[in-house]
């Protein structure tokens, strides 16, 4: 009996142990998960950033583009396609001194910018005739008022919002529909606000002549930017409230080149305004935007001032049409005068109507008028009087189709216009720039996330 105690007692006394050694390994009780949060203070999307208190909302869009256009040349594509995706970041957060933001926005594309084969075009970050690009079209930090970094200029009003492709010249680079720049913006209440933003001018350079070009248009004086001097200095008022928004805004830019292998600067400046109107009371989402701009010798500030984006809808002599109107050197060998610059107007209208809330249409249209120095040249040099004025316009029609959320099917039609005449000087002007008219097309597949 004692022994069968004894072996019991020892059993039990084991069991004990052993159980005792597993509770052991068993691991501790787990800290509990941290779940993403909702942030609804900056609006739908946005996000907690878990052991954080910054609010980050992550969107973009893939986007398909098949472009059909008029061939002028073997250069020119008849049907081109383009590929892209665009990422943006937001991130957000409270501080004492208000709000501290920073924005980025990366694209991706494949296909060529515009219907220009690649290998006739300029390559690198963010060109227009690249087959494929990466590249970072926007990029900047707010804090306390202050805009810090890569972000649209504050000349800018009218967003390209209504439109598929950019219009008279604001699609010959990319980089030139933002800029590097340190601003600072004053809200006074009621939506109005003023903003002071000193800009790279690099961004609105549209180019030089080059020398070939040159030399039939300036009796071989090539027309080259010099190193940057000043920088641009731009301020705008602006207003925002239910009926829509309204903007005036200015711009200093030095001219600041290389003529005839003299360097020389001249004071350049733009001014201009425009409108946005919400229609909302003949359908929801309705918008009217109109805007107009003059400048003298800041010519990019006239057809570089959208933030729109897409295909040229014109062959290339269109653009080089506009470039070669830029600055003129014709009277550079005559002491004292130095640079002669060039004038430009122009306006830009646009109107959306929804249909249905899944079907909506846009006309858009943009004039520019350049005006080159022309009589005031060295005409018995043959020179810059062949730098032509320039008449160009553009009018598109669009529809878009939305048969889900987020998800839209569109197609464009554009016509585009420019003339080129004599400017005064008493010289034809130049054969190679001449008239061009044009016709094209775009379909677009685009899914907003």
């Amino acid at each position: 009996m004692k022994t069968v105690k004894s072996l019991l007692l020892g059993a039990a006394a084991g069991f004990v142990a052993l159980t005792g050694a597993q509770a052991a390994d068993l691991p501790g009780k787990a800290a509990p998960a941290e779940y993403v949060r909702i942030c609804d203070t900056y609006g739908a999307g946005f996000f907690f950033i878990p052991g954080t208190d910054t609010c980050l909302r992550i969107g973009g869009y893939v986007r398909m583009d098949a472009y059909l256009g008029q061939q002028f040349s073997p250069a020119t594509n008849v049907y081109s396609t383009r590929t892209r995706l665009l990422l943006n970041f937001d991130a957000r957060s409270n501080t004492e001194y208000g709000l501290l933001r920073a924005y980025g926005e990366f694209l991706i594309q494949r296909g060529p910018g515009n219907n220009v084969l690649p290998s006739v075009q300029a390559t690198g970050a963010g060109s227009t005739g690249q087959a494929s690009a990466a590249y970072m079209s926007r990029a900047f930090i707010q804090f306390a008022g202050f805009t810090f970094g890569n972000s649209a200029s504050f000349f800018n009003f009218y967003q390209g919002d209504v439109q598929f492709v950019a219009s008279s010249g604001a699609a010959m680079d990319p980089s030139r529909n933002s800029s590097n720049l340190i601003a600072y913006t004053a809200s006074f209440g009621s939506g109005f606000s003023a903003t002071i933003s000193i800009e790279d001018p690099q961004f609105r350079r549209l180019g030089s002549i080059p020398g070939s070009y040159a030399t039939a248009h300036t009796a071989g004086n090539g027309i080259v930017y010099n190193g940057q001097g000043i920088p641009d200095v731009v301020g705008n008022l602006r207003v925002d409230q239910g009926w829509g928004s309204a903007q005036v805004m200015a711009a200093y830019h030095e001219v600041r080149g290389t003529f005839g292998g003299v360097g020389r600067s001249a004071a350049g400046w733009a001014v201009g305004g425009g409108v946005r109107l919400n229609l909302d009371m003949l359908a929801r989402g309705d918008v009217l935007w109109l805007q107009a701009t003059y400048a003298d010798g800041a010519l990019g500030y006239v057809f570089t001032n959208d933030n729109s984006d897409g295909l040229i809808q014109t062959r290339q002599s269109v653009g080089v049409g506009l470039l070669t109107a830029l600055y003129a050197d014709g009277a550079i060998n005559i002491p004292g005068t130095g640079i002669v610059k060039s004038t430009a107007w122009g306006i830009h209208g646009g109107f959306r109507h929804f249909w249905t809330p899944a079907l909506r249409s846009a006309i858009w249209g943009k004039y520019v008028n350049i005006d080159s120095p022309g009589a005031v040249l060295s005409l018995a040099a043959g020179d810059g009087g062949r730098l032509n004025d320039i008449r160009f316009w553009q009018v598109g029609v669009n529809t878009i189709w939305s048969p889900v959320r987020n998800l839209d099917l569109g197609v464009e039609v554009v016509y585009s216009n420019l003339r080129s005449r004599d400017n005064g000087s008493g010289l034809a002007p130049a054969a190679s720039i001449g008239n061009a008219t044009a016709w094209s097309g775009m379909f677009r597949v685009q899914r907003n996330f």
